[in-house]
């Protein structure tokens, strides 16, 4: 059954919750999500999607979600049912081929960049993992690193308060490698491997 092609017309779009510099319409929301699904170098998902056009305000959530619908439904674009990722066809990477330089240039660069911003922090999720846990006094904050089959490392630290606790929180997820670089070149007496400090601005 051959694969239908959209009527690419210049409708707009809802636009609550979008950046000035956001897209207001339905056609360029999809030349953009066919574009994102051709270059990321990971799968994504619907929700994956919907989340990285609302946290960046790149377009309206709801037309995210329905420019998503209508490319499945037209078969730009296959969904499949097991994990929800999303699949350009050939038709879809024909429209990001031939479309997608049509779009603002801070929209096309704002795009990838929270693409992979958004599977860095996926796999940073996967792999790290923390535990806040009230105790005499404060709080215990547990930060796990792990890979596919074990724990590599788990340090637990003791903090006064809940707001230090979200602090030693966030710092380790936002760099995980060089709390375990800083620990292993303390432990093994190994300084070459430690975290170089950080340039002063």
């Amino acid at each position: 059954m051959p694969q239908e092609h959209e009527s690419y017309e210049n409708i707009d779009a809802f636009t609550g919750g979008v950046q000035p510099d956001g897209l207001k319409n339905k056609s360029d929301i999809k030349v953009l999500i066919c574009f994102l699904l051709s270059n990321g170098s990971q799968p994504l998902s619907r929700k994956d999607l919907t989340d990285i056009f609302l946290e960046k305000g790149l377009a309206n959530y709801f037309e995210a979600s329905d420019a998503i619908s209508s490319l499945i439904r037209h078969g730009n674009v296959t969904e499949n049912p097991e994990d929800g990722a999303l699949t350009v066809t050939d038709s879809g990477k024909f429209i990001a081929d031939t479309l997608y330089d049509g779009l603002p240039l801070t929209v096309r660069e704002k795009s990838l960049t929270a693409v992979e911003q958004f599977i860095n922090r996926r796999h940073v999720d996967k792999y790290n993992k923390t535990r806040i846990e009230a105790c005499d006094k404060g709080y215990h904050v547990t930060c796990v690193i792990q890979d596919d089959t074990m724990e590599t490392m788990s340090v637990k630290v003791y903090v006064p308060t809940y707001h230090y606790a979200t602090v030693v929180r966030d710092r380790f997820l936002g760099d995980p490698e060089t709390l375990y670089r800083a620990v292993m070149a303390q432990l093994t007496d190994t300084p070459e491997i430690a975290p170089k400090p950080k340039k002063q601005i």
